[in-house]
């Protein structure tokens, strides 16, 4: 399964989570610093930089050697657009996110849940590993992902919301095989539109083991993005610091 190449070239993923704000992205970046340091000498690589929030918000902060890695050019011509708005310079580069360059990064970034895509676990691990390789001795690796015990425990199946050009958002969600399925319909007034997304179930013991297996220690562990600690039951995240 495919779906992510299809589903983050098109206009409506960015109609559909328009919602997601700068805001939310520096809470983000500011527990990071919080945890190692403010250090912008630091080489930053954001794996799956999406429209580059939280790669703008490095930039803003005085790192000087930001990257940004999506494999969807829609989303890198808005990440393009708002580096440019905000006077920064990051480097863009679209690509699978297990394609890093052949350099050395000192921090590593994977937020808000842009793991767990691939089919086949070993793919997974494959960033993971990948990841590994291109750390910096003593570099971290930041791992954003959704707490899969509370996904469960909480999982909405169904949700609607009109958006203010009338475009009417449908979501329906379910559990199958391991994984988090959401079916998403877009409906106006002349066209109706069917996305899926597909995301494995991680927990917590899951990355570790793929930690260890990469050669990396996982050295923190929060459930928000306020740095709450974590706890499986209650938490919305599983935001995991990793050192090599």
């Amino acid at each position: 399964m495919t779906w992510y190449k299809d589903w983050f070239r098109d206009a409506n993923y960015s109609v559909v989570y328009e919602h997601r704000d700068e805001s939310e992205a520096e809470q983000l970046i500011e527990l990071i610093e919080r945890t190692i340091g403010h250090d912008p000498t630091r080489r930053v690589l954001d794996l799956a930089c999406g429209s580059g929030r939280h790669a703008i918000s490095f930039a803003k902060r005085g790192y000087k050697d930001v990257t940004g890695i999506d494999l969807s050019p829609t989303l890198l011509a808005e990440a393009q657009a708002a580096a440019k708005e905000h006077g920064v310079h990051i480097r863009f580069l679209e690509r699978d996110i297990r394609e890093i360059p052949p350099e050395e990064f000192d921090l590593v970034t994977n937020l808000f849940t842009s793991f767990g895509y691939f089919d086949q676990d070993e793919e997974n691990e494959e960033v993971i590993r990948t990841v590994a390789e291109h750390l910096s001795p003593n570099g971290y690796f930041v791992i954003d992902f959704f707490n899969s015990a509370w996904v469960q425990r909480t999982i909405v199946p169904h949700d609607e919301r009109l958006l203010p050009n009338g475009t009417r958002i449908v979501q329906m969600r379910w559990i199958e095989d391991g994984r988090i399925e959401k079916r998403l319909l877009l409906r106006n007034a002349t066209e109706a539109r069917e996305y899926i997304e597909s995301v494995r179930l991680f927990d917590l013991s899951d990355f570790e083991r793929m930690f260890s297996k990469a050669g990396l220690k996982l050295i923190r562990v929060f459930g928000s993005y306020s740095g709450s600690n974590y706890d499986r039951d209650s938490s919305p995240r599983l935001i995991m610091f990793a050192q090599r």
